[in-house]
């Protein structure tokens, strides 16, 4: 035993960390210029993608968050994860869009489409809301490692948790300063498999419980509890939280959610072609669904176990569900893998965080405003330093709050807004920079009246009712304001409508690029173009993937 843990802990996790610094090193080569250090050189295949946009898109909050929820409320806490699971179709039709936008940054494409002020407006929301959110996703790290190593009521519980912030913060800042987003890619392939073993990892020693009884046995408790507490634990749909139209919005707000994150751009555009980033971005994303499936079948499992002993379930047990079951269900060599799991969840959205929120700043304020004159080696400097500072700035936030990461989770949701402007952009030609600043004010104004106004007022309502102020903000920003002008807006549109290597097109206009009869919706200014056969095809096979995900779920609490 060494500080409490078993040696073969301490084992697994160091080797974990060494492999990490490892591929960091050797990604160095790759990551020498910015555009290599930002986007790869856009070289990467599908496995590399995929689990890019999987390791991104996923923290220890989602696992831990799941499991809390069913404990606390049942099946329905699946879609505390589920959040976004109808989105993910059309994650494979935004992905060759924002790929053919051929930039480094988010912030490019809004300079390009609306103008300065607007890329600027972006760089702030962004930065700041992405501070929060890795601040958030450390915080959830060290509390959840905290509490399955069982450290959170002895006395020196202070140093466990400064320590595991600093060790599992300071390894993916080193690895993404050497490596940018090669070692990100690279060191995300890895840590999403191991997210993939966390998922399930659990499961079958839960279910094999002789308190649990099997699938079969965790339904009877649960249908029995379910009859003495008047609420059904083993239905996907809680009238308290997630009804069947908050469900039907989310649905709506996922892919707007998508277009507004910073590391859109590497999700989509660092692999080799436009099917390397679809694959990566929807497939990526479809991983998270099918892993989220495992988690919430843990959780139900324990809590079957928990109602058989005889515990009473509130919140802080629910929270506490998570650490708890890994020690009571795993010896310590896999207990070790799943700390390293966990830490490997808040590792791959750091260190995409880190590198896309640094190249906002080189490329769009370094470059454009203070140095234009600088070198590629200059602004490749300029990034790997601005990343260390945006990490640490996020280190200091998760010390200082973190006794309120409900409201620091709910304030970067605010950054999802956005994404409302980047659609608009992209779907109606008469959208400009006012309207751009008309939708992102509304919207957030909205979004925080419904929250914290001091007003009850239903789930549904507060999902729907920023989303549509945020259309209508850009709706009536644009129309009562100067149009943009033709030229650059047509040029705009051929480019995000020439596929990739096809760029001999790109001097076309629009009319050639995109005759008439390939045209869908025209009407007000819309343009939205005919989807292709691969376009059809992907999104019917993901709703097909996302329609099978809740029926194997529904199997699984009713067969």
């Amino acid at each position: 035993m060494l500080l409490g843990l078993e040696y073969t802990i301490w084992v697994v996790l160091a080797a974990y960390m060494v492999v990490m610094l490892a591929l960091g090193w050797w990604s160095r080569r790759r990551a020498s210029s910015q555009s290599g250090y930002l986007m790869g050189d856009r070289s990467f295949g599908t496995p590399m993608m995929v689990m890019h946009a999987f390791g991104a898109g996923t923290n220890p909050g989602d696992a831990a968050g799941v499991i809390s929820g069913s404990v606390q409320t049942g099946a329905s806490g699946v879609w505390v994860s589920w959040l976004w699971m109808f989105g993910t179709p059309f994650y494979w039709l935004i992905a060759p869009l924002v790929r053919r936008m051929r930039c480094l940054t988010l912030a490019d494409y809004f300079e390009e489409r609306f103008g300065r002020g607007a890329s600027a407006l972006y760089i702030l929301v962004a930065s700041a809301g992405m501070v929060i959110c890795l601040s958030s996703v450390l915080l959830a790290t060290t509390s959840t490692v905290q509490g399955m190593m069982g450290k959170s009521t002895v006395p020196n519980a202070e140093a466990w948790f400064l320590g595991i912030l600093f060790v599992s913060t300071l390894t993916f800042m080193v690895y993404c300063y050497w490596g940018g987003i090669v070692a990100a890619i690279r060191t995300d392939f890895i840590q999403g498999l191991m997210m993939i073993v966390l998922s399930f990892l659990a499961v079958p020693a839960a279910l094999n419980l002789p308190s649990v009884g099997g699938l079969r046995g965790m339904q009877a408790t649960l249908a029995a509890a379910s009859e003495v507490q008047g609420n059904d634990l083993l239905s996907m749909f809680d009238p308290n939280r997630f009804d069947i139209w908050v469900v039907l919005l989310l649905c709506v707000q996922a892919p707007l959610s998508a277009m507004a994150l910073p590391h859109l751009i590497t999700v989509c555009g660092a692999g080799k072609s436009e099917w390397e980033g679809r694959m990566g971005f929807a497939g990526g994303n479809m991983l998270k669904r099918i892993c989220t499936i495992g988690w919430a079948i843990l959780g139900l499992a324990w809590l079957a176990h928990l109602f058989q002993q005889g515990v009473t379930v509130d919140g802080q047990v629910a929270d506490a569900a998570f650490g708890d079951s890994i020690r009571a269900l795993l010896p310590p060599v896999l207990q070790g893998l799943m700390l390293a799991c966990i830490m490997a969840a808040s590792m791959s959205s750091g260190n995409a965080f880190q590198v896309t929120v640094a190249g906002l700043f080189s490329e769009n304020l370094y470059r454009r405003y203070l140095n234009p004159a600088a070198s590629d080696r200059s602004a490749l400097m300029v990034t790997k330093v601005t990343g260390v500072m945006y990490v640490l700035i996020s280190l200091v936030m998760a010390i200082v709050l973190r006794s309120v990461v409900d409201a620091i989770m709910a304030y970067f949701t605010i950054l999802a807004l956005v994404g409302i402007s980047t659609a608009m952009g992209l779907l109606w030609r008469r959208m400009n920079q006012w309207g751009m600043y008309g939708a992102t004010v509304l919207a957030s104004a909205v979004y925080l009246f419904t929250r914290y106004g001091g007003l009850e007022v239903p789930a549904a309502v507060a999902i729907g009712a920023p989303l549509a102020a945020g259309i209508f903000g850009g709706i009536v920003g644009s129309l009562l304001t100067r149009a943009p002008d033709p030229e650059v807006v047509d040029r705009f549109f051929t480019k995000i409508y020439t596929p990739i290597g096809q760029e001999d097109r790109l001097g076309q206009t629009l009319d050639e690029a995109v005759p008439a009869q390939e045209r869908w919706m025209t009407w007000g200014g819309l343009f939205i173009v005919k989807p292709s056969r691969e376009s059809w095809v992907g999104f019917a096979a993901y709703l097909g993937l996302c329609v099978a995900c809740v029926l194997v779920m529904l199997a699984l609490l009713r067969w």
